[in-house]
């Protein structure tokens, strides 16, 4: 919010206040300029010593800064062709379709400005590429291609930046043929992954954004059966260099340039025709040595007849002095490059000799001075901000009655009053419907907690109301079986179908006790009632149970004598075995034994109940016990998946464990651990 002009100036007593940045700068002047003007030129001899050694860290300084650029420069096309090649023997750079493989390298080069272009020539001549053009405002990513099906035209589409969608911009009938290209010969001839010379790019686009000489690194890609693929390629423009070095001369005020070890001129700082130009594309490089710029030419002679790596000299070009440095990085597998810079004396020599100058006399003065100013400042400036500063922090304590502090003859610091005193109306008001808001907020949440309540009760009554509606007519079905099976001992056929209605039934009425145990245990009155069980009576009684579920499984049973009674929920317990008797009948096959083992172990009672089915995979064994989730032997098989994620959830009401275990050579066995006296848990 912009505070109101009247707002600033509405004390009259403080008319002609000046701006605190002035009133600083004129303390400052008052105080350091007599100390400036004082100091004498003292350390002269010893400032030419430093001056060179400044120039030198200088000079260290830009130069790493171009090592490190011009090393990364040519060290990313070495990474994407190495890429690349891997990429196409895992299968994943789809050269058998064009258009996705344009794609494909349209996001690499997307993700990596300094590379001009990523392409692969394919042995029939065709080209694919994703680029960035070196030249134009337009440096939006293109695809080009150049296919057989086309007349080997030279077509470039433009990809939108949002849309991602390609639009043919230019095509040029330039009959290209990637096999004649020196990026795809050099890769043949070498038979491997090889940088190429410098080159004219041969795309003759209409925008004449590719009018530029680019290098980089290209290798064949071939099948597993050595036959050849394709040649892939990186490729930067050399343009990118020349304004990079032409940016860095720039801001340390010299000049730099790059050239192949014999001599041959790569890129310069300054604008040289003959570098990079259409001479050089047909094969007469120029050479450092014969630069139109005196200066580099000076360095060039000297780094070719002296023949090393790599050094610095002062020389003395056109009456100027200055500092050369110059050293050497051997590409991977490509050519040995020469990298220099030179600056002018001015660049280091004035601005040196005027602090070397002034140190002693200045760090005397600037420290009395320091010392005198800061007090000044504290008396007039921290004072008021200290007022300001404590009226702050009355406001974040939401005390909106606290008042502004006394108008100050600093025009910022009445300025920051007046705009804290409005924002503290704004937090005012803010708060104020802030607490509006919440109240309403929390009156909704409790609307919509009553809502959920009330559905879950409804869910609860229903499920309450389905399990004793359908349990009379189960009773029905049940005896009706019951006699079925006596009056027809005799007649087999209807002996089975009477064994499948009790069966059914059995599980019918085993589905609704599950469905109600979940319910019971899921409301918010739920507490577990322990009482002393007789675990024989409890396990004689599920087996007799259990056995309604399968006839076609024998049961055995076998409980350890003089077990002591189990303090646990009767009900649950019984829920639980059923559900693990269960499972065990419904993935054994017919025929099978389910057995269950009754001991003590320590404090615990241990149930272990062991079947011949197919097992469960160990992937999926601490998934079966989670609600709703089944195994992939479950497929076809009747069931919804509460069983043994309800036997878990009792299993962890009684404070005991549960744990699956592989049988040989086939079968699992559950074992569930209850503590004798159980604690119950929430």
């Amino acid at each position: 919010m912009r505070i109101p002009r009247t707002l600033v100036s509405s004390s009259p007593m403080f008319a002609h206040r000046i701006a605190l940045r002035s009133y600083l700068t004129l303390a400052l002047l008052a105080v350091l300029l007599p100390i400036v003007l004082a100091s004498g030129s003292l350390f002269y001899r010893s400032a030419v010593v430093a001056m060179e050694a400044f120039a030198l860290q200088l000079a260290d300084e830009v130069s790493g800064r171009v090592r490190e650029k011009v090393v990364s420069f040519f060290d990313v096309p070495q990474r994407v062709v190495a890429f690349n090649v891997e990429q196409v023997r895992a299968g994943h750079l789809m050269v058998q379709q064009p258009e996705v493989l344009m794609h494909q390298f349209m996001l690499q080069i997307d993700q990596q400005p300094q590379l001009t272009f990523i392409s692969m020539g394919m042995p029939d001549g065709q080209y694919y590429a994703g680029s960035r053009p070196p030249l134009g405002d337009d440096r939006a990513l293109r695809m080009l291609r150049a296919r057989i099906s086309d007349g080997r035209a030279m077509e470039v589409l433009r990809v939108d930046t949002e849309t991602r969608q390609p639009t043919l911009i230019s095509r040029s009938e330039i009959g290209f043929d990637a096999r004649n290209r020196p990026w795809y010969q050099s890769a043949i001839a070498n038979d491997g992954v090889s940088w190429y010379a410098p080159y004219r790019y041969m795309i003759n686009d209409v925008q004449g954004a590719y009018a530029a000489i680019g290098m980089g690194i290209s290798a064949p890609v071939r099948s597993r059966e050595g036959q050849l693929i394709g040649v892939v390629t990186a490729d930067v423009a050399l343009s990118q260099l020349n304004e990079f070095l032409a940016t860095v001369a720039s801001e340390s005020g010299g000049k730099a340039f790059l050239a192949e070890a014999s001599g041959e001129l790569l890129a310069a700082s300054v604008h040289d025709p003959l570098v990079g130009g259409a001479t050089q594309a047909e094969g007469r490089r120029t050479r450092i040595d014969q630069s139109s710029d005196p200066v580099m030419r000076a360095l060039g002679q000297l780094i070719l007849q002296s023949g090393q790596p790599e050094g610095n000299q002062f020389m003395e070009v056109g009456g100027v002095r200055h500092l050369a440095r110059w050293w050497t990085h051997a590409l991977h597998r490509g050519p040995v490059l020469t990298m220099a810079i030179i600056l002018p004396e001015s660049r280091f020599n004035t601005p040196l000799r005027g602090v070397l100058r002034n140190t002693i006399y200045t760090t005397v003065a600037v420290m009395l001075a320091s010392v005198l100013f800061s007090l000044f400042v504290a008396s007039r400036l921290v004072r008021p901000l200290q007022v300001l500063s404590d009226w702050a922090i009355r406001l974040t304590q939401a005390d909106w009655s606290a008042q502004a502090p006394k108008s100050s003859p600093i025009r910022e610091l009445r300025s920051l009053a007046d705009a804290m005193g409005h924002m503290a109306g704004h937090l005012k008001e803010h708060a104020e419907d802030l607490e509006q808001m919440v109240a309403q907020r929390t009156q909704e949440l409790e609307s919509a907690v009553a809502s959920i309540e009330q559905t879950l009760t409804d869910q609860r009554n229903f499920i309450a109301m389905l399990s004793h509606e359908v349990r009379s007519p189960l009773a029905v079905i049940n005896t009706a079986g019951q006699l079925l099976a006596l009056r027809s001992k005799d007649a087999p056929a209807q002996q089975a179908l009477a064994q499948r209605i009790l069966r059914g039934s059995a599980r019918l009425s085993y589905f609704f006790d599950n469905c109600l145990t979940q319910d019971r245990i899921d409301s918010h009155n739920f507490a577990l009632e322990p009482a002393p069980v007789d675990v024989a009576e409890l396990c004689l009684w599920v087996t007799e149970n259990g056995g309604q579920l399968s006839a076609e499984h024998p049961l055995h049973l076998d409980v350890a004598p003089s077990l002591p009674d189990l303090n646990g929920d009767p009900v649950l317990l019984r829920v639980m075995l059923m559900n693990v008797l269960s499972n065990a009948f419904k993935y054994s096959a017919a025929g099978t034994a389910v057995s269950l083992h009754v001991h003590r172990e320590v404090d615990m009672c241990r149930f272990a109940i062991e079947d011949e089915g197919p097992g469960i995979p160990p992937q999926e064994q601490a998934l079966v016990f989670e609600k709703y989730r089944r195994g992939r032997a479950a497929e076809g098989k009747p069931g919804a998946g509460l069983g043994l994620a309800l036997v878990k959830r009792i299993v962890d009401l009684h404070g005991g464990t549960v744990g699956l275990q592989a049988r040989q050579p086939q079968g699992m066995r559950f074992v569930i651990d209850i503590p004798l006296t159980v604690t119950p848990v929430a």
